[in-house]
Order: structure tokens, then C-alpha cells, then sequence
């Protein structure tokens, strides 16, 4: 496949996309809100978190003067307000994994030209194996954060369809793994601009308090549908 073919394809999953929310608008900037206020949530859950920390490791002192005795008497002491952080953190963040999950999935059923409500996206199949995935992702990112960057880079340009495939067919996160690597390797240069489109879009998306990901995350999972879609030679609704 040529340079020039992949370009096409790209600009094509674009211009899908981009008709696809417009169709779909309300659906789509519903289930952003709700990823948008949850990311608020994960970080108002952390602050506390680092706050307590930090105040135990200043409680403590530093190098030769560290003193175990009063940092262990200040977590004790935090230990209670500490646990409910972390459940609530925790809370955060699965239901995070429910809302992205549901974007996904809403851009998964509007490839297949259905409609979209926002229950249905929240009520369908394969959550577990969508975020086990994930998770496996983000600890290979990290992982690779410690080689260097690259990997970590690298691995999520193989990974970017493992999502999808999890969600969309209830495969194991190693086999949604090796589902989207093989896709990523037969397509490198398609693979490429979704990732650095998917990229931007979630950058963007993290600025101004976060507004951009009512349009931004819709439009970054319905790219990578298309692409998801149209690379293993499925039809996907012309959203016309």
C-alpha cells in the first residue's frame, strides 16, 4: 500500500469522523462530560493524597536527620483519611474506564451505522476485558518511560487498537495485543497518523480546564474506529 493511499484513507477517516459526530452530537458530547468531570474527580481525589504524603515525609525530615518514629506516627495518623482517598481514587478511575469505554463503544456502534444512546454505551459487553487491556497498556507505557521513552512510544503505537478489539470482541488483553500489533505492522504508515491524530486530540483535550474533550475525545475514538474498521476490510456506514 502506498504513501499516498494511506493519506487518503487518513483524510477519509477524518472527514468520516467528523460527520459521524456531527450526527451524533449530543450522544457523544454527553458521554465527554461525563470523562471530562471524572478526570476532575481522579484529580481531586490525588491532591489530598500527595498532600498527606508529602506533610509525613516533612514530618520525618530528610538524609541524616530522618526520623522514622514521627513519619510513622504521622501516617498512622493519616492512615484513616489516606484509605478513603485511595477508595475514592479508586472509584474514580474504574468509573473513568466505564465512561472512555463508552466512547469507544459509541464509536464502535456508529461505525456500524447504528444509533447511540448514552445508557447502551455504558451497558454493553466486555468491560472487564477492556480494562484489564488498558491497564496492561498503561504498565507497558510505563515501563517503557524507563527505557528511554521510545518503547513506551513504540508500545502504544502497536497497542492503539487493543481497546477496541477487547471491547468490540471480548478478546483477552494478550490476544487484543496481539490483534492490534499485527493490524499496526501491515499498515505502519495509516497506524502512524491515527496515533499522532489520537495524540494531539488527547493533548488538546487536557488544556483549557478540559472544555476541547467534549469535541476532541469523540473525534479521536471515531478516527481510530474508522481506521479500526476499515483496515481489517469491514464496511463501515457512510455516515452520509
Amino acid at each position: 500500500m502506498s504513501r499516498d493511499q494511506n493519506e487518503v484513507r487518513f483524510g477519509t477517516a477524518v472527514g468520516w469522523a467528523r460527520v459521524a459526530f456531527s450526527k451524533n452530537i449530543l450522544a457523544f458530547i454527553a458521554l465527554a462530560v461525563v470523562v471530562m468531570i471524572l478526570q476532575f474527580g481522579q484529580q481531586f481525589a490525588a491532591d489530598p493524597f500527595t498532600e498527606s504524603f508529602s506533610r509525613c515525609i516533612e514530618v520525618g525530615g530528610a538524609g541524616e536527620t530522618l526520623n522514622s518514629a514521627a513519619m510513622a506516627t504521622c501516617f498512622e495518623s493519616e492512615m484513616g483519611s489516606l484509605l478513603l482517598v485511595i477508595l475514592l481514587a479508586v472509584v474514580f478511575v474504574v468509573a473513568s474506564f466505564l465512561a472512555t469505554a463508552g466512547v469507544i463503544r459509541g464509536a464502535l456502534y456508529v461505525t456500524l451505522g447504528r444509533k447511540i444512546g448514552f445508557a447502551d454505551t455504558f451497558t454493553g459487553p466486555h468491560f472487564g476485558a477492556f480494562t484489564l487491556t488498558v491497564l496492561l497498556i498503561m504498565v507497558t507505557f510505563v515501563a517503557g518511560l524507563f527505557l528511554f521513552i521510545v518503547p513506551a512510544v513504540f508500545a502504544v503505537l502497536l497497542f492503539q487498537y487493543a481497546p477496541f478489539f477487547a471491547l468490540d470482541r471480548g478478546l483477552t488483553p494478550f490476544q487484543a495485543l496481539k490483534s492490534s500489533s499485527r493490524l499496526v505492522r501491515l499498515n505502519w504508515p495509516l497506524a502512524i497518523l491515527v496515533l499522532l491524530f489520537s495524540g494531539a486530540a488527547y493533548l488538546i483535550s487536557g488544556l483549557f480546564w478540559g472544555i476541547p474533550t467534549l469535541l476532541f475525545l469523540p473525534l479521536a475514538a471515531l478516527v481510530t474506529g474508522y481506521a479500526y474498521r476499515t483496515l481489517q476490510g469491514e464496511l463501515v456506514d457512510p455516515a452520509l
